[in-house]
């Protein structure tokens, strides 16, 4: 098993802080990274790949400079990018060819190995069929496979099921499961259910920072007495969303139900909920919704 340690990692472009000052260490497991969009999670992933260079600060992959590894960090690593690049008239199988030389693997172990992952993803049945063909769900899966080519010990996932229909979502996330048993699997999201599910340790990313980090059962006592629920009045309830996180809203009749992420008691007649994972992560990223126009 390796150790991923970050210490003091920033990366700034021109006048812009993507990353700052980002201290962490990871071992095996599933590690969620929850984030909105513009976060900071791709630029982090991207200094994990060794694909960008911090500005400051520094990544070590079991006490040594991923950067000072170069090939034998590279040969433990697997990445799937947010946006995989591929050549529409490929096929899967001849694309797994293709990125199965460029990783440099022997042809007969290459051979091997891409029916095993086809197997693996279910894809077996259409390896044949051009990749322009292939729905969304189709080609993360034809991502995933590609970045376990090389079998690798860290495989890093860059919103693997960004743009997936529901039933694809949830088998993506049972790949992702179980490939966490016998190494580092580091998953970013913005999807709170992706690491609900799945994740062993969970990462609150806002503004360049990790706001918090652990298992779901320490996120959620961080936040506890954090979420109410209340009956209001429409006018109540626009005038509590001005003033508060609101975490759900249902309509009863003239009447609005709402969910508030607050440390302190929104209204006299507000009880206190007990906290999911989206509530936390409101709470952590103090996120707003402003409320429809009634």
């Amino acid at each position: 098993m390796y150790e991923l340690e970050l210490t003091e990692v920033t990366k700034t472009f021109k006048n812009k802080t993507a990353v700052q000052n980002v201290s962490v260490c990871l071992s095996h497991g599933v590690y969620g990274l929850l984030g909105e969009n513009g976060a900071g999670k791709t630029t982090l992933m991207r200094m994990l790949c060794g694909i960008l260079k911090p500005t400051q600060g520094m990544i070590r992959c079991d006490g040594m400079p991923i950067l000072q590894m170069g090939g034998e960090y590279r040969r433990l690593l697997g990445y799937l990018p947010q946006d995989l690049g591929y050549y529409g008239d490929f096929s899967a199988l001849r694309f797994l060819n293709y990125m199965a030389a460029l990783k440099a693997l022997p042809e007969e172990y290459a051979r091997t190995r891409i029916d095993e992952l086809l197997e693996m993803v279910d894809l077996s049945g259409v390896k044949k069929n051009k990749l322009k063909t292939f729905s969304g769900g189709m080609l993360r899966r034809v991502g995933i496979a590609q970045a376990l080519l090389n079998d690798p010990e860290i495989l890093v996932l860059d919103e693997p099921t960004s743009g997936l229909d529901p039933g694809e979502r949830v088998r993506f996330r049972n790949i992702i499961s179980s490939l966490g048993k016998n190494r580092l699997v580091i998953l970013s999201t913005h999807i709170v259910s992706d690491v609900e599910y799945i994740a062993d340790k969970i990462m609150i990313m806002k503004d360049g920072q990790i706001m918090q980090i652990g298992d779901e059962a320490q996120i959620l006592k961080q936040a506890e007495g954090c979420v109410w629920s209340c009956i209001v009045s429409e006018r109540e309830a626009e005038e509590l969303g001005r003033q508060y996180v609101i975490s759900n809203l249902r309509n009863q009749g003239n009447q609005v139900q709402l969910r508030i992420v607050s440390a302190d008691k929104p209204v006299e007649n507000a009880a206190p909920v007990e906290v999911t994972l989206e509530d936390a992560y409101l709470y952590f990223t103090k996120k707003k919704y402003t409320l429809p126009d009634s």
